[in-house]
């Protein structure tokens, strides 16, 4: 079962211990700075900024697990983690450890420098079960601030540079369940530069093949074969018609079966041979096992929508746009056809009313 986290409501959530380290990026040379101390938490102002800066990112459906080559155990990030959730004591211990192993990363010419941030935290829900977490963030970029103080009736302006409160640069959750599968883990990562060295180097995990998996697998299945196959060997049309068909099945099933998908969105014989013998390359060049039979992710399915394109664009600078993804509409409404006199292709589109 796919776990899920209740990030909306926070109020149960604790930040128990923070560790604010400085890292720099080792190809460089510019080393760390580990911290002596716990960061004082008893401000309640304070609190609430960094439990709103931590917890805010993690809005997406993937779930991550710690993986290694040969054993699980052998994950630093993996090994760390278990040590701080059996021994909280040594929290800050660990956190510079975990700085370290982050700086043996930072090899790369691209790596910024930034703070560190380890947090543990208490009362995280992880389906009916409440665990604790470990939250590791990296601010990188830094934002100029304004400040204004009033001295004997006059306004003074000055400047600082800081942190942006309003999102993180990288960060990760490692949430205390399914240890014996690596942990279930949440990334986010801002920039796309490096996104190599955060996830694979830095933490080495895999993306967990559960429901958000599967749905999102078979959607982006969907959208290539309309791209590769329909774009190539149909109209425009009926690469819409198919990517409706596929959104629709979805919006509509709970669950999802490839014969039965086949059977409801492809109409031609040759064609359902054809995403048959793709789906089977699709998931055998990724590795990807049991999704010709799961439940759908209705959140990841809404989502997904967005990616799809459900407009025809024309070289007459004309772009006939569908309202969703809805099958009859372009079924019943829109027909393709070839003026022989013009010696070019034409849609009619029927309506009752415009507007």
């Amino acid at each position: 079962m796919k776990p899920r986290t209740e990030m909306k409501d926070r109020t149960q959530v604790r930040l128990k211990q923070l560790a604010v380290h400085r890292v720099g990026n080792k190809a460089k040379e510019e080393g760390v700075v580990a911290s002596r101390e716990l960061v004082d938490l008893r401000d309640e102002q304070l609190y609430d900024l960094l439990v709103n800066y931590f917890l805010t990112p993690f809005k997406q459906e993937e779930f991550f697990r710690f993986t290694h080559t040969s054993d699980v155990a052998l994950n630093e990030m993996f090994a760390y983690s278990a040590l701080i959730f059996a021994e909280p004591h040594n929290f800050h211990e660990y956190s510079v450890h975990i700085l370290n192993h982050l700086y043996q990363q930072s090899d790369h010419p691209k790596v910024k420098s930034g703070e560190l941030y380890v947090v543990h935290f208490e009362g995280c829900v992880m389906e009916e079960e409440v665990v604790d977490a470990i939250g590791i963030f990296k601010s990188e970029n830094k934002d100029t601030f304004l400040t204004f103080q009033d001295e004997a009736d006059d306004l003074n302006v000055n400047y600082h540079f800081g942190v942006n409160l309003k999102g993180v640069d990288k960060g990760c959750m490692i949430y205390n369940t399914q240890a014996e599968d690596g942990f279930r883990v949440k990334l986010v990562d801002a920039n796309s530069y490096d996104a190599v060295f955060w996830k694979d180097d830095f933490l080495n995990v895999a993306e967990l093949q559960d429901t958000n998996y599967n749905t999102k697998t078979v959607l982006n299945l969907c959208k290539d074969f309309s791209e590769e196959v329909f774009a190539r060997t149909e109209s425009k049309k009926a690469q819409v018609d198919f990517i409706s068909r596929s959104v629709d099945y979805f919006s509509k099933s709970e669950t999802f079966d490839l014969e039965e998908f086949t059977s409801s969105v492809i109409d031609e014989p040759e064609t359902k041979e054809r995403f048959k013998d793709y789906s089977q390359a699709f998931a055998e060049e990724r590795d990807i096992e049991g999704f010709t039979d799961f439940a759908i992710n209705k959140n990841t399915v809404r989502n997904m929508k967005r990616k799809f394109r459900n407009f025809i664009k024309l070289d007459t600078q004309i772009e006939i746009k569908f309202s969703g993804y809805n099958p009859e509409q372009s079924e019943q409404y829109v027909e393709r056809g070839f003026d022989q006199e013009r010696g070019m292709h034409f849609y009619k589109v029927y309506f009752y009313s415009e507007s």
